[in-house]
């Protein structure tokens, strides 16, 4: 079963997404996934419109992929062009007969200046985010998964499923989690990104320098530190409590540096930043601000330590 017709396969698999398998159809199948843990990989793939949407943009890029594939001779190389062919091929069969089928509503919520903006998702998950904070999500799941695209920091409650995975696509990595609390920082402006685990466990998916695929996991208490440049994971304990404090209006941080932490404040509050003093910017703080619609609290705050030397000027914060 699991040297099927590459068109027998195809045959399936649009029968499939349009609910239409009759029951030895359906075993078919079932044997064909089960042949071999490759052919249920690429029956998940194939069972997401998104995936498909994708592959189907990737027609041509397939395409000479498998000529210099085919010269290489390799059986892994051989495999992939396989499967890879089968997904161009299937999308766009399917654009022709289904045109309708991954023309799924995408929805892109922002959070408020100033704010912190909650969601459910299709599933039952929660989501809340922080000020500039960006969530794009299907108005309605795939069968086979749970995938939405997320930039800014956001902390996730993801409604329990272990059938299909749930995936935050955070460019400089994925999280991919069944039902769990974590909380994410990736904007796209910063040399890291960070994924604090707060209850559950989750994996870290991302590829390194070489473009090789590589998975950390996580476990409750564990903080994953990315670094964009590098392209390298690192995977420490640390009280992750404080990661999603800004939730209830409280941003705290423990042993940031001034710079690091007036970044978090302008995010917050639409502010420019200015630090004249280079000195100053890597002084490391430990502490809590109260997050709210006046920026001269926060200000007043840094006075003790920078006396006369941290100002507001309309929409910049400067350090003299």
């Amino acid at each position: 079963m699991e040297n099927i017709g590459i068109d027998r396969v195809k045959q399936l698999l649009l029968l499939h997404l349009m609910h239409d398998l009759d029951e030895n159809q359906e075993k078919e199948l079932d044997d064909w996934r089960k042949a071999s843990d490759e052919n249920e990989e690429l029956f998940r793939r194939m069972s997401d419109p998104n995936y498909l949407s994708r592959r189907h943009q990737d027609y041509l890029k397939v395409l000479e992929s498998g000529r210099s594939a085919s010269e290489s001779g390799g059986k892994s190389r051989r495999f992939l062009w396989w499967a890879l062919g089968l997904a161009a091929a299937a999308a766009i069969a399917i654009a022709v007969l289904v045109p309708g089928l991954w023309n799924v509503k995408m929805i892109t919520v922002n959070a408020p200046q100033k704010g912190i903006a909650s969601l459910v998702l299709p599933d039952g998950s929660k989501v809340w985010m922080k000020s500039s904070s960006s969530i794009t999500y299907p108005e309605r799941f795939a069968k086979e998964s749970r995938e939405v695209s997320f930039t800014g920091e956001g902390y996730f409650e993801v409604s329990d499923d272990y059938s299909i995975p749930f995936v935050v696509d955070c460019d400089a990595f994925k999280v991919k989690v069944t039902g769990t609390k974590f909380d994410i920082k990736s904007y796209r402006d910063d040399k890291q990104a960070l994924a604090a685990l707060i209850e559950g466990e989750v994996a870290i998916l991302y590829a390194d320098s070489t473009g090789a695929d590589k998975v950390d996991k996580m476990v409750g208490g564990d903080l994953s530190i990315f670094d964009k440049t590098s392209r390298t994971n690192t995977v420490v304990k640390s009280n992750t409590s404080i990661y999603s404090s800004w939730i209830g209006g409280v941003y705290s941080f423990d042993s940031e540096t001034l710079e690091n932490i007036l970044r978090e404040v302008c995010r917050y509050y639409g502010y420019n930043l200015i630090v004249a003093d280079s000195c100053i910017k890597d002084k490391v703080l430990s502490g809590r601000l109260q997050m709210g619609d006046d920026a001269e609290n926060i200000i007043s705050a840094f006075q003790d330590f920078l006396p006369g030397r941290i100002k507001l000027e309309s929409d910049t914060i400067i350090i003299q």
